[in-house]
């Protein structure tokens, strides 16, 4: 597919008046080949545009007298950089979709490989997954009423208040860490006294679906063409996660034909202790100046030359620093990255946030509605800390986007020049880093970094998750993943918290589908303390 945009009317291409022109390619998967873009004047545009309309033809020959099959036009991973970067995951499969009232449709659909492939065995079938002894789960609330709804986790005790969950849109939907056995009261907003609905929970299943209307032909009838366009959105939905559950063995939670696959690259997960390499020029810190040079903020925009420069007289004399990532997990994703701050790295980043004030951290379950305070789930404090805040912090966002194989451009505000990279917004795709403290006994109780979004298109959330530990904790404090696949035993799986360590993990899957097994705990500290660090990052953006 190719497009071409101009940043002024047709009719002045007639004259000499320099407007911009964009051509971009890209596979029917929408993963980018190229893209040019070029500021000249009529003629050369109109010589441009025929070169790159002919090169386009020469693709589409070359493509129609090949075999139709996609898979054989892709690259392996580590063939990607030679192969035009066109890398697609070899369990993504196809999958027929047929909705009533839609044209029959392909989805490539991310199907978990066998479990005896996480452990190198060549013969499939060899080994069954093992289950840990962990029960918890997500759970998805769809509204399809055409009033906004409230979500309250009733408790077991009946004296005790029920306990705010979400507020969910009309024809939306929201979620929630959950158990086996919980029950959500659904409530008009405003009236939590008024209960419409009661959601139990069971195992297997993270769907609940609050519909007063009943069915599409009554929907029809009674609701206007916007509300029975969205409406049919949510139908539509479920009825895919039925052909997505039967081909894949788990459920839906994304929207489809608004939820995509990552745009961003995913690193692989094929087995354990699989090891990849990340070559990055932002090489580690080795001191820290006296004075306060680097305390000083640089502009929105990161460029500060002359500090970066600076900088590297505080750093060693290696062009390149070289990063082991292993995989910890397959199913989810998880990547231990040893080494990744240096001490005076970690040194800056605790006298930053010594500096600053910590707040109670809080929890959100949707796009719409309030975060919310439960000291019962999270009971670690925290405070933020911007890329511009310093130099030394806008190296570690470099870092970690080499890391994440992702433009550095994406985690800063961006210029004219480089809005192909983001079309819907010129924000970073990045929260600013989150500064998380832990006492003896405090906690974050299992949960999903993801959030489940609204109705918009591209279903912007959180992608990728990269934890920084700054302290040695004595006893206590490890990251778990309680969900994590494997075919040996029940134990829940642990990181523990070394200085400079970072975890990686990915919180969607390669078909765009939220990861139910990225469900991840900070567990108690049992003595000391512990200070860490972490970085979201969202696809499509923020």
């Amino acid at each position: 597919i190719g497009f071409i945009n101009s940043t002024q009317p047709l009719n002045s291409w007639a004259r000499n008046s320099y407007p911009s022109v964009q051509l971009e390619l890209m596979t029917k998967n929408k993963m980018p080949i190229a893209h040019f873009r070029y500021h000249h004047n009529a003629i050369q545009i109109r010589h441009y545009l025929l070169l790159f309309l002919s090169v386009f033809a020469l693709l589409f020959v070359s493509a129609a007298s090949d075999d139709a099959d996609s898979s054989e036009h892709t690259c392996a991973w580590d063939d990607r950089h030679n192969c035009g970067g066109v890398y697609r995951d070899p369990n993504l499969k196809e999958m027929q979709v047929n909705l009533v009232g839609r044209e029959p449709e392909s989805f490539l659909a991310y199907v978990h490989p066998d479990i005896s492939t996480f452990y190198n065995k060549t013969e499939e079938g060899s080994m069954k997954i093992t289950e840990t002894k962990f029960n918890g789960m997500m759970g998805k609330f769809v509204n399809m009423a055409a009033k906004p709804i409230t979500i309250l986790w009733k408790p077991y005790n009946p004296t005790q208040e029920p306990t705010y969950i979400s507020q969910v849109e009309a024809f939306g939907a929201a979620g929630t860490a959950t158990y086996p056995g919980h029950v959500f009261l659904v409530t008009p907003v405003g009236y939590h006294s008024t209960v419409l609905h009661e959601f139990h929970v069971k195992k297997d299943n993270s769907l609940y679906v609050y519909d007063p209307i009943g069915s599409l032909k009554e929907a029809e009838k009674t609701l206007s063409a916007p509300e029975l366009e969205r409406y049919k959105l949510q139908y539509d939905n479920l009825a895919f996660n039925k052909l997505y559950e039967q081909f894949t063995g788990r459920q839906w939670l994304g929207l489809y034909g608004r939820k995509e696959a990552p745009r961003y690259y995913m690193w692989p997960a094929e087995s354990f202790g699989q090891v990849h390499t990340v070559v990055t020029k932002e090489t580690h810190l080795q001191e820290l100046p006296e004075d306060d040079r680097f305390e000083k903020m640089i502009p929105l925009n990161c460029d500060a030359p002359e500090a970066r420069k600076a900088l590297q007289e505080y750093k060693g004399p290696e062009e390149n620093l070289t990063l082991n990532m292993t995989v910890l997990s397959v199913a989810p994703r998880v990547f231990e990255i040893k080494n990744f701050l240096s001490p005076a790295e970690v040194q800056h980043v605790l006298e930053v946030a010594l500096g600053m004030k910590l707040a109670q951290s809080t929890t959100k379950a949707g796009s719409v509605g309030k975060e919310r305070v439960d000291d019962a789930t999270r009971t670690s404090q925290n405070s933020w800390i911007s890329r511009h805040r310093s130099p030394i912090i806008d190296s570690i966002i470099r870092r970690s986007a080499d890391l994440l194989q992702m433009d550095e451009a994406l985690f800063r505000r961006r210029s004219k020049d480089e809005e192909h990279l983001v079309p819907e917004t010129k924000i970073p795709i990045n929260e600013r880093l989150q500064l998380v403290h832990y006492d003896v006994g405090q906690q974050y109780t299992p949960h999903h970094d993801f959030a489940i979004p609204d109705t918009a298109h591209g279903q912007p959330s959180r992608f990728a998750t990269i934890l920084f530990y700054l302290n040695e904790v004595p006893a206590g404090g490890e990251t778990s993943f309680p969900r994590w696949m494997n075919g040996e035993n029940k134990d829940i799986l642990k990181a523990e918290p070394e200085v400079g360590k970072a975890v990686l993990f990915y919180n969607q899957l390669p078909d765009g589908n939220y990861d139910e097994r990225s469900q991840h705990a900070a567990l108690p500290v049992t003595k000391g303390e512990k200070w860490l660090t972490n970085l979201w990052v969202w696809d499509p953006h923020m």
